[in-house]
């Protein structure tokens, strides 16, 4: 009689363990896509992070805020000027790097170096591409 009290008491608290796990790795995720969107193809999040901080701690009116977001949206066009013209200046050092490096191998290690340098070179030719397209 007290056997069916048991099983029943087993099966509610497997169940609700179950959805407490459901629903507590869906919150999870959730937040995880969130912070991954803010920081997808923008750096540091587009200021994005920066602004909702902004909001919440100093807590501006709404027309502040308006100007707030402006002055950061003209400041983030200006960071990313800067950084292509660093990321170019970096490619050139690197080239000088490289040939430095190539002229005290022997064949066979500049052809290993080679590889390294050429995939290395395709990365720098994705985020090149990336940032790109943000524009």
């Amino acid at each position: 009689m007290n056997n069916w009290k048991v099983w029943t008491a087993f099966v509610l608290v497997f169940c609700f363990g179950v959805t407490c796990g459901v629903l507590g790795s869906g919150v999870f995720v959730k937040q995880r896509i969130v912070k991954f969107k803010e920081l997808k193809g923008s750096g540091f999040g587009g200021g994005k992070r920066f602004l909702r901080k902004i909001e919440s701690q100093v807590q501006p009116d709404a027309v502040t805020m308006k100007e707030i977001r402006r002055i950061v949206a003209k400041n983030r066009k200006e960071i990313r000027q800067v950084r292509n013209e660093a990321s170019d200046q970096i490619l050139q050092i690197f080239t000088t790097t490289e040939q430095e490096i190539n002229t005290l191998l022997t064949p066979e290690q500049q052809e290993r170096f080679a590889k390294i340098t050429e995939r290395i070179r395709k990365r720098i030719q994705r985020i090149k591409l990336l940032r790109s397209l943000q524009k």
